[in-house]
């Protein structure tokens, strides 16, 4: 198959530093992320799909520890009656095998261990219904495109959202929501709100896109602190701190974050408007978050 029809069938899922494509179909449902082991899962209309967990490390991982776990795996299903194959031409790094079981069903275990890098990731790929050749040409797919992003700004994609954030602002919560998508980051404290909003076209026939994002923020109870206002130039959107909250609410004094930068755009090609909120302490940690929100890349 060649690469422009793998393009058409096919999304580029990014996230905590890395990216692969998945069949266009399979998008994230579940995720945790955690210092020792993150893992995320995915389906398609019907059922789980893919289940990848991960690991980082600051000393070398160890092989003989890394093949014990995807042991594990193996043994469990072998033991309830799975035949085993392994999967060949795969990229350096890679090994995998596929499990058919008496049902029909097929699993492919796969894992990723590349010497000098400090990630591990292990995948499970389920497949209710598929002939023998499917799954491992869907392995191949994501593994041929599998990237590390090692340098400071990182993309994050999934969905029909895509942004670039700077590595250190670790994802805190999500809200998935039917034409509202949320992600919450964190970095040493400072606290990063960004939205993503669709139907555009329809926000902006009844007001401006500033008065309708100062209006939503201030109605949103999970920032507090400031009112927010619309501002003349496109975009910006001003924010003072409430009479009652004199000095400053209880967020804000926890943190010691007691400034705000909010900005909202108009992404015209996706009908999307991009709204965040940066909660922060000096000016300098503006030039930490380097967003952006319609990356060429």
């Amino acid at each position: 198959m060649d690469k422009q029809l793998y393009d058409e069938i096919t999304h580029r899922f990014a996230w905590d530093g890395f990216s692969f494509q998945v069949p266009r179909d399979w998008n994230l449902s579940e995720y945790s992320l955690q210092r020792d082991i993150s893992w995320v899962r995915m389906e398609d209309d019907n059922a789980v799909r893919l289940e990848m967990e991960w690991t980082r490390s600051r000393r070398p991982i160890s092989m003989e520890r890394m093949r014990k776990k995807f042991s594990a795996v193996a043994k469990s299903l072998t033991a309830a009656g799975a035949e085993a194959q392994s999967v060949e031409d795969l990229p350096d790094g890679w090994s995998a095998f596929l499990y058919s079981l008496l049902d029909g069903k097929h699993l492919l275990a796969a894992f990723r261990v590349v010497p000098g890098s400090d990630l591990f990731c292990l995948l499970k790929i389920h497949f209710e219904l598929a002939s023998r050749r499917e799954p491992p040409r869907i392995l191949r797919r994501i593994a041929s495109t599998f990237q590390l992003h090692e340098q400071e700004v990182v993309p994050w994609e999934l969905f029909d959202i895509h942004f670039m954030l700077n590595h250190d602002f670790r994802l805190l919560a999500t809200s998935f929501q039917a034409g509202r998508q949320l992600m919450i980051f964190e970095w040493r404290l400072r606290k990063f709100h960004l939205w993503f909003f669709s139907l555009a076209d329809m926000v902006l026939r009844e007001k401006s896109m500033e008065a309708w994002c100062a209006n939503f923020l201030n109605g949103y109870k999970e920032i507090r602190g400031p009112k927010f206002t619309a501002g003349e130039q496109p975009g910006v959107i001003f924010s003072r701190h409430r009479w009652h909250y004199p000095l400053g609410h209880m967020d804000e004094i926890v943190r010691m974050c007691f400034r705000y930068r909010a900005h909202c755009r108009h992404l015209v090609a996706k009908n999307q408007i991009a709204l965040w909120v940066f909660q922060y302490r000096i000016g300098v940690d503006l030039d930490k978050l380097a967003l952006d929100v319609t990356p060429s890349d």
